[in-house]
C-alpha cells in the first residue's frame, strides 16, 4: 500500500503519518493504534491493545496467536536461528527481570508499571472464585485510596493474572461478571500510571479496563474505564505540539465523558444512587477538561450540572463508594477548574468550604490540597501554597513524590522573591 491510501484508511493526513513512519511522531495514541491495527491487519495484541469486545458477550480473540518454533533446522540457517533465539531470549530476560515483582532485585516503582502491561503472559496464575477476586481488588483499591503507591505497584500484576485466568475459565455470566472485575483491576493499573505520570502504560491499561468492561455489560464498569479512556485523551492531548491536534483530543475526551454521562440515563428522574454519582463524577471530569481546553462557558456548565447530581443523591453521606462523589468532592474539582481557568481567587473561595473530614479518603484529602497549594502559588502566596502542601503531606506522604506535586515544589523553589523556611524542609520530603 502507499503513503497515500494508508493515510486515507486511516483518516490521517499525509504529513502526520509520514512523521509516525519516520519516527517524528511517537506511536503510542490507542486510537491511531487502533485503527492501523485494522487497517494493516495486525494483530491488536502486538501493539499491546486488547482485542475489541462488543456487547454484554466476550467475543473470541480476532488475533492469530504469534509462535516461535523451537525446532530449528541444523546447518548454518540453524545456528543462525539458534543465536537470534537467544539473543532475544537474554534480551526478554534483562527486561522482565527489570519489571516483574517476584525476581530477586526489587522493580522501582517505575518499573513495576510496565509489569501491569505484561501480567497476563508473565505472572503465573490460577482461576480463583469471585468473591475471592473482589476481595483482592477491595484490597488493592484500599491501598490506592491509602496513597500507598509503591505497596499497590508491586500487587498489581499479579492481581491482574489472575483476573485473567479467572476471566478465561469462566462461561456465562460468570464470564461477564469476571470481566468486570478484570476491568476494574486495569483501571487501578491506569489510575496508579496516572499517578507516577506514565501517560503510556495508563492509556493502554485503560484501553484494556475499556473492552473488558464491554465484555462485562455492567454500565458501571463501562462508564468507569470510559473515565479512565478519556482522561487518557486528555493527557495526550496536552502533550502533543500542534494545536490542532490538541483541540481534537481534548473535544474528544469531553465529548466521549459527556455522552457516557448521559448513556446512563441518571440526568433525569430518579436513578439509584450509584448510577447518579457515575454521572456526576463524569461531568466533573468532562468539567475540568473543558477548563484546559480554555472554554469556561463549558467548564462551568458542566460543573453546575455536577452540582445540581451531587444535591440529588437521596444521602449524600452514603453516596460515594467507587464514584467518590458528593458535593464536597465537586468542590475540590472546583478548585481545579478556576484555578485552570485563571481565577485563583474564586479557586480559592471553594479551597476555604471544603472540609477534608467530608472526603472519604487520604487520596481525596491530598488532591484537595494540592489543589489549593496550586491555587495559593498561582495566588502570590507561596507561603500559603507550602501550608497547604504540607497538609497534603499530612495525609499522604507519597502524594508529594507524584511528578506534578514535584514540579510545582520546584517551581515555588526558584521563584523570585522570599523564600519561605518551611519550602526547603518540603522539598526534601517530596524527594528533591
Amino acid at each position: 500500500m502507499t503513503l497515500a491510501q494508508v493515510a486515507s484508511r486511516c483518516h490521517l493526513s499525509l504529513s502526520t503519518l509520514s512523521r509516525m513512519e519516520t519516527g517524528q511522531r511517537k506511536l503510542i495514541d490507542v486510537h491511531y493504534l487502533r485503527m492501523l491495527s485494522e487497517v494493516l491487519g495486525i494483530p491488536p495484541h502486538l501493539f499491546g491493545l486488547a482485542p475489541r469486545c462488543t456487547g454484554a458477550a466476550q467475543a473470541r480473540e480476532d488475533a492469530v496467536p504469534v509462535t516461535v518454533s523451537t525446532a530449528i533446522s541444523g546447518g548454518q540457517d540453524g545456528d543462525e536461528a539458534m543465536r537470534r533465539r537467544q539473543v532475544l531470549a537474554g534480551l526478554v530476560g534483562v527486561t522482565i527481570a527489570g519489571v516483574l515483582p517476584s525476581t530477586a532485585r526489587a522493580a522501582t516503582a517505575g518499573e513495576s508499571l510496565e509489569a501491569l502491561l505484561l501480567a497476563k503472559s508473565q505472572c503465573p496464575a490460577v482461576p480463583v472464585p469471585l468473591v475471592t477476586l473482589q476481595q483482592a481488588l477491595n484490597r488493592a483499591q484500599e491501598k490506592f485510596e491509602a496513597c500507598e503507591y509503591h505497596d499497590l505497584g508491586h500487587v498489581l500484576p499479579q492481581l491482574i493474572a489472575t483476573a485473567h485466568a479467572s476471566r478465561d475459565s469462566a462461561v456465562g455470566r460468570m464470564r461477564e461478571r469476571m470481566s468486570g472485575a478484570l476491568a476494574r483491576a486495569y483501571l487501578l493499573g491506569s489510575e496508579l500510571a496516572i499517578k507516577q505520570h506514565r501517560d503510556c502504560v495508563a492509556r493502554v491499561a485503560a484501553d484494556r479496563s475499556h473492552a473488558a468492561g464491554e465484555a462485562s455489560g455492567d454500565p458501571l464498569v463501562i462508564a468507569a474505564s470510559s473515565r479512565a479512556v478519556a482522561i487518557g485523551m486528555r493527557r495526550h492531548a496536552l502533550s502533543v505540539p500542534e494545536k490542532i491536534d490538541r483541540d481534537a483530543g481534548l473535544n474528544g475526551a469531553i465529548t466521549m465523558l459527556t455522552k457516557t454521562a448521559l448513556d446512563l440515563g441518571a440526568d433525569q428522574g430518579t436513578p439509584r444512587a450509584s448510577l447518579l454519582a457515575t454521572y456526576g463524577s463524569l461531568l466533573c471530569t468532562a468539567s475540568y477538561s473543558a477548563a484546559q481546553n480554555g472554554n469556561a462557558t463549558q467548564a462551568i456548565a458542566l460543573v453546575e450540572e455536577a452540582e445540581d447530581a451531587a444535591r440529588r443523591l437521596p444521602n449524600a453521606e452514603a453516596a460515594t463508594g467507587n464514584a467518590q462523589f458528593s458535593e464536597t468532592t465537586v468542590a475540590v474539582y472546583r478548585i481545579g477548574v478556576h484555578t485552570t481557568l485563571g481565577d485563583s481567587a474564586r479557586a480559592l473561595t471553594y479551597f476555604d468550604s471544603v472540609d477534608p473530614r467530608r472526603l472519604p479518603t487520604a487520596e481525596r484529602r491530598a488532591r484537595s490540597f494540592v489543589d489549593g497549594a496550586r491555587a495559593w502559588k498561582d495566588h502570590g502566596n507561596v507561603e500559603r501554597a507550602v501550608g497547604a502542601l504540607n497538609q497534603a503531606f499530612e495525609c499522604a506522604p507519597q502524594e508529594l513524590r507524584r511528578p506534578s506535586v514535584q514540579r510545582l515544589i520546584t517551581s515555588m523553589v526558584g521563584a523570585p522573591g522570599r523564600t519561605p523556611a518551611a519550602l526547603s524542609a518540603l522539598a526534601a520530603q517530596a524527594g528533591l
